[in-house]
């Protein structure tokens, strides 16, 4: 048999041939949370642009917020309430009607009454007993002003008067609501009688009064005082412990003391201390008016 030829030798399989190195990867750049799809491609570049607005939202609204804020805190609250009022609370409006007032006060004249001591006047009175006219500037020590009975009117006939007894508006800051006396206003210079007889208690300056002249009577058995104040300094001729009858002359109608013109202040102190209506008293005992 014949023998088997033998196998041919397996070709040499040819070397293959190196590959070609990889090209390497591109960083990805990061797009956010890894929420996004990757199958929504839309979403990765949108999501960026979305928080960027709602960031810039935030910015401005929290800015109109701080302003707001500040200005509410710094402005008075009359200001946002109401305009007008503000401005005429920081900057009153000056009209002319004060204008007007301020120039007529600045330029009125001043004007006196009839019982100024710029105005004085010769005031003559009825004498008793049929003696004739009595001026005030005629009237000696001892000269009677005044007639009638053993009470009687500091003057001989009747005289207007301002203030009553009681209380009444102050006519000036030093002067007293309550008035305790009774205003006579015959003018300045007027000769003053003595309501009774009696005992001189006070001549001279006394208290706020002025010149005043202060006499003790005893009238239906009682003491009783009587004050005649804001004469004219030195009109009186009278010293303390001088008696005087009814009517005698006491002093002249003036000023001093703390006065608002010429008037005679008369005062009735029942026991020498408790003021009294002067009016009423002496109308009580003289059966007619003053």
């Amino acid at each position: 048999m014949p023998a088997k030829a033998p196998k041919a030798a397996k070709a040499a399989r040819p070397a293959k041939a190196p590959r070609a190195p990889k090209a390497p990867k591109t960083p990805k750049t990061p797009t956010g949370p890894k929420a996004i799809s990757p199958a929504n491609p839309a979403a990765r570049t949108s999501a960026p642009a979305t928080r960027t607005q709602r960031t810039s939202r935030l910015t401005v609204v929290s800015a109109i917020a701080a302003v707001v804020l500040f200005a509410s805190s710094a402005m008075p609250a009359h200001a946002s309430a109401n305009t007008s009022m503000a401005t005429s609370t920081i900057a009153p409006t000056v009209r002319t009607q004060d204008y007007a007032v301020t120039q007529a006060v600045a330029s009125a004249s001043t004007s006196r009454d009839g019982f100024t001591v710029n105005e004085a006047k010769q005031v003559v009175v009825a004498a008793p007993k049929g003696t004739g006219a009595l001026t005030a500037g005629a009237v000696n020590s001892g000269a009677e002003v005044t007639i009638g009975g053993e009470v009687r009117s500091p003057f001989p006939g009747p005289v207007r008067m301002s203030s009553g007894f009681g209380w009444r508006s102050a006519p000036c800051g030093a002067c007293s609501s309550l008035h305790q006396g009774l205003d006579f206003n015959p003018g300045m210079g007027a000769p003053i009688g003595a309501v009774a007889a009696g005992t001189v208690r006070v001549s001279g300056t006394y208290f706020s009064y002025g010149q005043t002249v202060i006499v003790d009577h005893v009238v239906d058995g009682r003491k009783v005082s009587t004050l005649y104040g804001h004469m004219i300094p030195g009109s009186s001729p009278l010293r303390v412990g001088d008696k005087v009858d009814a009517g005698q002359f006491l002093g002249s109608v003036g000023s001093s003391g703390v006065s608002t013109g010429a008037h005679l202040h008369l005062e009735v102190l029942m026991d020498g201390t408790l003021p009294i209506d002067p009016r009423a008293w002496i109308e009580s005992h003289t059966g007619r008016a003053l």
